[in-house]
């Protein structure tokens, strides 16, 4: 998972260079901690001009807070909700009131919209409220409807033998048939950017297997029709990834973030909860953000408690090069993904810390993307780097594992016996070297 870049034409492709080689500089800026308050103000005014609230998108305003490094939707506190009336007053003391309060009965968490206090100043009492001792049996579980992020930065490409200046990578045409890899097993891909219903449906085979959102496909071009949105492509690319490495796994999308690649904790909860009730035995998640302060999420925390046991949930480490965990990856129940370049070494941008579980090649990656109307051409494939997508690599290959009748745990325990050294990288967990399936 990719940070967000600054605003300049980073977006933009660049189809002049071999599609082998990545602009350093622009990777670095995409994967910068600290997302730029000139973007936020971008992205709003780009839902401003939005005819029709996107479900996928925040309720609300975005907000930086914590020195920069956590985004946060504006006046909303997330909480168990038999700590509403503790939480309520313990902020009315800070001098904040609240609004209106958001039951989830499903889990027992609730969303409570307050005003009379700065983003920043909130932030400061529910960092105090979370680490009052005076509760020690119970102490308040405490955070925010948190703001989630994911890659934007691609190039993309065509497959060998069509005409083009991006014609430079060979990347195999049609879907392999009848190969039994994740044959019987569900993936669930929780992201966004998928392809807009008005695009001509690929005909290459690889999306055969795959259900659309049930909200209906976005799309893409909601700001400007001659332009893709920032994260246009990035689920179609993940999805692309599982259905290379199982291509007879069935995948399920779900749009947790819209077009620009931003959504909302709250959000996220529903997927994962939607997905789990769909029958996933795999859920992939390739966004996520930033718990700098380890102030955890009560949503996202309940919702994946509520995943059973024989659910595996893969999520993406993150890229800003950082230990500070990135959620839902470090959450217990989850299996989270780092990133690894050709030679199978960790790359520097990398997130990191003992909480990774595996790395996965990261860059380059090769997969299905959505059609640009700067370039309509037919089944659309795209070059792209972060651990977003190493983590589809690793979910489709414990697909493969759950199809030849692995459990969930003896299909991670195959992953780490196959391993390169004889034990797990402190830092970035054990080291896969996975079969590049295009």
């Amino acid at each position: 998972m990719a940070q967000l870049p600054p605003p300049d034409d980073a977006i933009v492709p660049d189809r002049a260079k071999d599609a082998r080689e990545f602009d350093e500089a622009r990777l670095a800026a995409a994967r910068s901690p600290r997302l730029s308050r000139e973007l936020l103000r971008r992205y709003e005014e780009f839902r401003g001009a939005q005819e029709e609230v996107d479900e996928a998108s925040p309720r609300g305003r975005i907000e930086l807070v914590g020195q920069g490094s956590r985004l946060i939707v504006r006046g909303q506190v997330a909480t168990v909700t038999r700590q509403v009336e503790r939480v309520i007053a313990g902020l009315r003391d800070h001098g904040w009131s609240v609004d209106d309060v958001l039951h989830d009965e499903r889990i027992g968490v609730s969303l409570l919209a307050g005003s009379g206090l700065s983003a920043e100043d909130l932030y400061a009492a529910v960092l105090r409220l979370s680490r009052d001792l005076n509760e020690p049996l119970d102490p308040l579980a405490i955070g925010f409807d948190d703001v989630t992020y994911e890659a934007i930065v691609f190039k993309p490409v065509k497959p060998q033998g069509s005409t083009g200046e991006a014609d430079r990578v060979a990347v195999t045409s049609e879907r392999p048939r009848g190969t039994g890899r994740g044959a019987g097993v569900t993936v669930a891909v929780i992201d966004g950017g998928f392809e807009a219903a008005s695009a001509p449906p690929r005909t290459d085979g690889w999306f055969d297997n795959v259900t659309a959102p049930s909200d209906g496909l976005p799309s893409l071009n909601q700001a400007d029709p001659e332009r893709l949105d920032p994260g246009a492509g990035h689920g179609s690319f993940v999805t692309g990834i599982i259905a290379s490495v199982a291509p007879d796994a069935k995948i399920r999308q779900y749009r947790a973030v819209d077009s620009w690649g931003f959504g909302s904790a709250w959000r996220l909860k529903d997927m994962i909860l939607e997905a789990v009730a769909d029958g996933a035995q795999i859920i992939n998640i390739s966004l996520g953000f930033d718990d700098p302060d380890l102030l955890g999420s009560p949503a996202i925390s309940a919702a994946l408690h509520q995943v059973p046991a024989e659910v595996l949930v893969v999520a993406a480490a993150g890229n800003a090069g950082t230990s500070v965990p990135m959620l839902p990856a470090a959450h217990k129940v989850a299996v989270a993904i780092g990133g690894l370049n050709e030679d199978q070494i960790p790359v520097a941008w990398s997130n990191h810390g003992p909480w990774v579980d595996f790395s996965a090649l990261a860059i380059p990656v090769i997969s299905t993307y959505v059609v640009d109307p700067l370039d309509p051409q037919p089944n659309p494939f795209g070059l792209w780097a972060g651990t977003s997508f190493a983590a589809p690599k690793v979910a489709g290959e414990l697909a493969v594992l759950l199809g030849e009748g692995a459990t969930p745990s003896a299909a991670l325990e195959r992953l780490r016996a196959s391993a390169a050294g004889d034990h797990p990288d402190p830092n970035f967990g054990f080291l896969l070297k996975l079969p590049d399936q295009f």
